[in-house]
């Protein structure tokens, strides 16, 4: 991690990265598994809200434009070649303003590669048979002062059977289904030179028409913009097709807001949603919207921020937000289009406003205190827009655009993922002035990346109702750390987990990623006393640009599948209870194996040399390093996601990895199982300590971080999540350490100069949890389980206090052979939910979990 970092910033980078390349691998675990799942139905528990589940929604991915948005023309108005507000180019990088950044006071230093190199992304001319023209970006008498540029093309010759043409290639491809309407329109205007006509064609990719429209001359005036519009008819069916525009003439003619949607969108709303997209959003039932971001809510810098008030009316005038992620988003997907998304799907909205601070990992720019009484009034505008009276001011402008009704606007979150007192100052003031003027709106505060922030919190205490925390976590996290929100106090604001998701170790998003989330809900349910709201991130993936790695719903420009995890949150939703029962789990499997795999050593974005390295086991050495021979028997692997291996060599008695970089080295044929290992490690230069390297276990990397997160503190991981906590330490640069690492089974003991550091018993993976609660809208018990294990698990049910129940019930399961399955376009339905009948119900009976599973079932019961 880079040293200028804060600690959990370097944190986040390393949970958002895993593990080295391949490694002897634990032997699987063999044994039965059987249990009980014991339910009181006298017990109940804390009540679950029906609007616990939610969305998250955010322009990444081309989650927006390219993807939930309709509209199928990529930069529309001409502006995606425009530098971010407040951003210079430099040496092919946007290089914000050199302030102060909000948290550290420090000059940032970030910047970002700046890719654009062609002034109308998106657009190609074609000329053919002997034609000639030219194009080129204008900002000569503009359509409007938001989106000052347009399209000038200077067709100089127009050949016999030839064309002059620009081409929009769309958002990787048009696509287009016989059969199918689209309504197209721009604004074009003329010198004078141009006579027309113009012709508007829908073009599968090999140039073949599948619809057309033209326009003759007399729709042009010189000197003017008009607005044209056509409804086009497809004749053929392409996921690739693309738009073009064809000069029936020579002379100059300049266009902008160039515009094809599809006829039909989500709810036949006019600039609306994509149906396909929309529909699984609304399936899933959300209880509420949090929109529009995430780092998008913040900006690169404080410029750039999205503003709200830039979003409403005709698309000509949205001026467009850059995206942190690195494109324009046109504002297209507005203000107005989310509250009515929201409206339309029956779900709560809750509005991100920024406080005034870009992304903090980014440039971290902030406007100065004595602008924030104009953003809390800009705040106050956009509640009164959604829910104020027709006659208020901005309650009109909202009746005026056809809705005279309020928005489903209930809370309003202040920043994203901002921290210090600093920050819960700002907050404090926002939410004084909303309480004042809104009391019904519920005021939340984004906590840090990396928990919950205390100094933050304190700062604005009395004035938040909900504090927002994000967690991304990696394989295994959501089981082995298992109802962690029972250890969290309860200090009389509520708990929204606003970001969550297992990403790392999981493909792009596999059958134990999605385990692994039911988990974490399962949590989630279990403490709704303090957790009330809850939203996976990101939602949607175009798969033509990644800018996350794992990510809900994946989509091109015709297809879209869910993965798993995506039937796992609908399932949540749709059997959500009504109140919680109390629920034990009594699991009698075989021992988990444990830790094995090879020793090694590595660096983390630093130079480390090691000496002295031993292996015993049962008092014997059964390694005994001498470096001064060379290194053979070591083998330096690359850090997956990272792209080094590091330069590693024996150099004066030591094994030395020079480099400033991630890079491992393993020993073949040494095995840490129940091993002690002992060695000298002293660090080179770099921003963190060393690692020691001990075999796998479940599959997972097993290391020691020694000083690692920006030399702040040393911890036992399994990849990259710690495990049984971290402790501040630190390493200085160019003195020799004494290291001694214990493996006793599935326990790790870390020693520095002798000194017991860290301790750690990595708890087991595969295994059953459950929680229950009652549905009282339908009077039945809903038990959720899910088995981690690779083999079926036998479990008693035992339904205690009960009067009255039914001898027959329901189970929908999720299961697959592998955890390593996937949906995809080709197999999206590979891992879904199948219900079935389940007979045989009485207060005990016996349940097969199946091996790695998901089970719901529903039994009607009732307490004595």
């Amino acid at each position: 991690m880079t040293s200028w970092l804060p600690s959990a910033i370097a944190l986040l980078l390393v949970l958002l990265t895993s593990g080295a390349a391949p490694e002897p691998q634990a032997a699987n675990v063999t044994g039965s598994m059987t249990g009980s799942i014991t339910v009181d139905l006298a017990s109940p528990g804390a009540a679950i809200p029906p609007t616990l589940y939610g969305i998250f929604f955010e322009e990444i991915n081309h989650a927006g434009d390219g993807g939930l948005y309709a509209e199928l023309v990529r930069n529309r108005g001409f502006e995606d070649s425009r530098l971010p507000p407040a951003c210079v180019l430099d040496n092919g990088f946007l290089v914000p303003p050199r302030t102060p950044h909000f948290d550290t006071g420090k000059p940032n230093t970030w910047r970002l590669r700046w890719d654009v190199t062609n002034p109308y992304p998106s657009w190609t001319l074609e000329t053919t048979g002997g034609s000639d023209a030219r194009i080129a970006l204008s900002v000569e008498h503009p359509l409007h002062a938001q989106t000052p540029h347009s399209l000038e093309i200077n067709a100089s010759t127009v050949g016999a059977g030839g064309r002059v043409a620009v081409l929009n290639e769309g958002y990787w491809g048009i696509a287009t289904t016989s059969g199918a309407e689209y309504r197209l329109a721009f604004f074009a205007r003329h010198d004078g030179t141009f006579h027309g006509p113009l012709t508007a064609a829908i073009e599968s990719a090999d140039g073949t028409p599948l619809a057309t429209q033209t326009f003759d001359g007399a729709g042009f005036a010189p000197n003017q913009w008009r607005r044209f519009e056509a409804t086009l008819r497809a004749s053929g069916t392409d996921p690739k097709a693309r738009l073009a525009l064809t000069l029936g003439s020579t002379g100059r003619l300049w266009l902008d807001m160039v515009s094809l949607f599809p006829a039909k969108t989500f709810k036949d709303r006019p600039n609306g949603l994509r149906p396909d997209l929309a529909q699984m959003i609304a399936d899933m039932k959300p209880g509420f919207i949090r929109a529009p971001g995430g780092c998008f809510a913040e900006g690169i810098t404080v410029e750039s921020r999205p503003q709200w008030k830039q979003t409403l009316g005709p698309i000509e005038t949205r001026r467009g937000t850059y995206s942190p992620w690195g494109y324009w988003s046109t504002d297209g997907f507005g203000y107005h289009e989310f509250l009515q998304f929201a409206e339309d799907i029956g779900a709560d909205a809750l509005y991100v406003v920024n406080v005034g601070v870009s992304c903090s990992f980014r440039s971290g720019t902030f406007l100065p205190d004595d602008q924030l009484p104009a953003l809390i009034q800009d705040t106050l505008d956009a509640i009164e827009y959604a829910v104020g009276p027709p006659a208020s001011t901005w309650g009109r402008v909202r009746a005026t655009a056809g809705h005279p009704a309020p928005f489903p606007l209930k809370y309003i979150e202040i920043g994203n993922e901002q921290q210090g007192a600093r920050y819960g100052e700002r907050v404090a003031k926002f939410a004084q002035a909303i309480r004042a003027k809104y009391p019904e709106i519920k005021i939340a505060l984004s906590s840090w990346i990396a928990g919950i922030d205390r100094r933050a919190i304190d700062a604005a205490a009395g004035t938040i109702d909900i504090v927002d925390e994000h967690a991304y976590k990696p394989i295994h996290w959501g089981v082995e750390h298992f109802d962690s929100f029972a250890g969290y106090p309860r200090p009389g604001w509520d708990l929204y987990i606003g970001e969550f998701a297992t990403n790392a170790g999981v493909g792009r998003g596999n059958w134990i990623a999605a385990l692994n989330d039911a988990a974490y809900m399962m949590s989630v349910e279990k403490n709704t006393d303090l957790v009330k709201m809850a939203s996976y991130a990101p939602l949607l993936e175009n798969v033509n640009h990644r800018d996350w790695p794992v990510n809900m719903i994946h989509f091109d420009s015709s297809r879209v599948f869910g993965r798993a995890t995506y039937y796992v949150s609908k399932l949540f939703a749709e059997h959500l209870p009504t109140v919680a029962l109390k629920t034990d789990v009594d699991l009698t499997p075989a021992a988990p194996a444990p830790i094995a795999g090879a020793v090694g050593v590595g660096t983390w974005n630093t130079a480390a040399e090691f000496t002295d390295i031993r292996v015993e086991r049962d008092g014997q050495v059964v390694h005994q390093a001498d470096f001064t021979q060379g290194a053979r028997g070591w083998s330096p692997v690359t850090g997956r996601g990272q792209g080094s291996r590091g330069v590693w060599s024996a150099a004066e008695g030591a094994y030395r990895q020079s480099q400033n970089v991630v890079g491992f080295s393993y020993l073949g044929g040494v095995s840490a199982a129940n091993a002690t290992i002992t060695l000298r490690a002293r660090k080179i230069s770099g921003a963190e300590g060393f690692l020691v390297l001990a075999g796998t276990a479940d599959g997972r990397r097993v290391q020691w971080n020694v000083a690692g997160w920006s030399n702040t503190q040393s911890a036992i991981q399994t990849n990259d999540a710690i495990m049984g906590g971290a402790v501040r330490h630190r390493v200085e640069t160019g003195r020799w350490y004494d290291l001694k690492l214990e493996v006793r089974d599935r326990t790790v003991r870390g020693y520095v100069d002798g000194q017991l550091i860290n301790e750690a018993t990595l708890p087991r993976v595969d295994t059953v949890l459950a929680i229950a609660g009652r549905d009282d809208k339908t009077g039945e018990v809903v038990i959720k389980a899910i088995n981690t294990a690779a083999r079926p698990a036998s479990m008693t049910i035992n339904l205690q206090n009960v009067r009255h129940h039914s001898t027959t019930g329901r189970v929908i399961v999720m299961s697959s052979p592998s955890p390593d399955d996937e949906n995809s376009f080709e197999d999206p339905k590979r891992i879904v939910p199948v219900e079935r009948a389940l007979p045989g119900i009485a207060p005990t009976f016996t349940h097969e979990l199946p091996p790695y599973s998901l089970s719901i079932l529903r039994l009607g019961a009732r307490r004595q």
